[in-house]
């Protein structure tokens, strides 16, 4: 890592952790630039707001689930299969954000511009599940009827709702449970 990236990820990690601890409203930048041992004003050259910094950790994972949906790609198993063990794959990387998930819901809740980054920070997660439901589709293992960029969107949606569930209002339901219900939903939606 070159020093910039270096200490963009050392105030990164050290964010996390305060924020993890004290929440959005109750974080202050100096508490972050002193834990990442820099001063306050290196900590706007890398991040302008602390709405900034939550995007970066949103970006952050969005960026490791679709490095570990990709991985699942090259599997030899169907594309149904595929599908849910991309799933599973974003529930182990959105697991391992727990500390900070509630922020995530809390400030895109109240902060439209928040909302509005992190829709398209999904993207690129979005057209992968898209272009998995129709080279399912194609393969005549899916129903061709279903609109893939549409069904990508719910599929994410119920995805980031059990995330919620389970990370921010601690669900009497464990992952697992949620895995096998949606692993049933899906196989009649999708397959009939």
């Amino acid at each position: 890592m070159t020093g910039k990236t270096e200490r963009y990820q050392e105030i990164l990690t050290a964010a996390r952790s305060v924020l993890a601890e004290k929440g959005f409203d109750d974080t202050k930048v100096s508490e972050i630039a002193e834990m990442a041992g820099v001063a306050k004003g290196t900590f706007y050259i890398y991040f302008p707001s602390k709405l900034d910094l939550v995007l970066a950790l949103v970006r952050e994972m969005q960026g490791k689930i679709l490095s570990e949906a990709e991985k699942v790609i090259d599997l030899k198993v169907n594309h149904f299969e595929k599908l849910v063990q991309v799933i599973k794959a974003a529930f182990i990387v959105m697991e391992s954000y727990r500390d900070v998930f509630p922020i995530f819901n809390a400030v895109s809740a109240f902060k439209t511009e928040q909302w509005k980054a992190e829709k398209e920070i999904r993207v690129p997660y979005y057209n992968f599940l898209k272009s998995l439901i129709e080279n399912g589709q194609k393969s005549g293992e899916f129903h061709c009827d279903l609109n893939a960029e549409m069904t990508a969107i719910l599929i994410v949606g119920m995805v980031e709702h059990v995330a919620h569930d389970c990370f921010v209002y601690h669900s009497d339901y464990c992952i697992d449970d949620y895995l096998h219900t949606i692993d049933s939903l899906l196989r009649k939606a999708l397959k009939g």
